[in-house]
C-alpha cells in the first residue's frame, strides 16, 4: 500500500474584504500544485472566493477582531476546504434559491449557488459557521 499523506495548509484572515485576494493567490498556488485541469481550477477559484467572502461580509459583518479561518486539505485524489468563520451562523434553507424567478434580482443566494455549483459536495456544520467543500481530480462515480 501506498502512503497515502495528506498536507494541510491553513490560512486565517481578518475580517475585511481586502484580504479576499489572498485567497485566490493561495488557492492557485495549490492547485496548480494539484494538478487541477484549468476549467477546475477556475470553478475552485470562483467557489472559495465565494465563500470567503460569505464568511467575511455575512459570517463576520467584516468584524476585525473576527477571523475566517481556511483548512485546505490537499489528499491524493480530492482537495477539501473547511471555511470557518465566527458568526451567528444560517441555515442553508433560509438562503433565498437564486433560480426562483422571485429571487432573479436578488444577490443573496448566488454565492451558495455557485459554490454547491462548482464544488463535487458542499456542506454546513456548526448552524452555517462552518462550510466544508470538496472536490475531486477526478469525478466521482454517480
Amino acid at each position: 500500500m501506498g502512503e497515502r499523506t495528506e498536507q494541510v495548509i491553513t490560512l486565517s484572515l481578518p475580517s475585511s474584504m481586502q484580504h479576499v485576494y489572498l485567497l485566490d493567490v493561495v488557492v492557485t498556488e495549490i492547485l496548480k500544485e494539484m494538478g487541477f485541469a484549468e476549467d477546475v481550477q477556475e470553478q475552485i477559484n470562483l467557489a472559495v472566493i465565494e465563500a470567503g467572502t460569505n464568511a467575511i461580509k455575512h459570517g463576520n459583518k467584516e468584524d476585525l477582531s473576527k477571523k475566517a479561518t481556511f483548512q485546505f486539505v490537499l489528499a491524493e485524489d480530492r482537495l477539501i476546504i473547511v471555511i470557518e468563520d465566527e458568526g451567528e451562523g444560517f441555515t442553508r434553507q433560509e438562503v433565498a434559491d437564486p433560480l426562483d424567478p422571485e429571487n432573479l434580482l436578488k444577490s443573496s443566494g448566488r454565492g451558495l449557488f455557485l459554490m454547491e455549483a462548482c464544488m463535487d459536495s458542499v456542506t454546513y456544520e456548526a448552524k452555517g459557521t462552518i462550510i466544508k467543500m470538496v472536490k475531486y481530480k477526478e469525478s466521482p462515480d454517480p
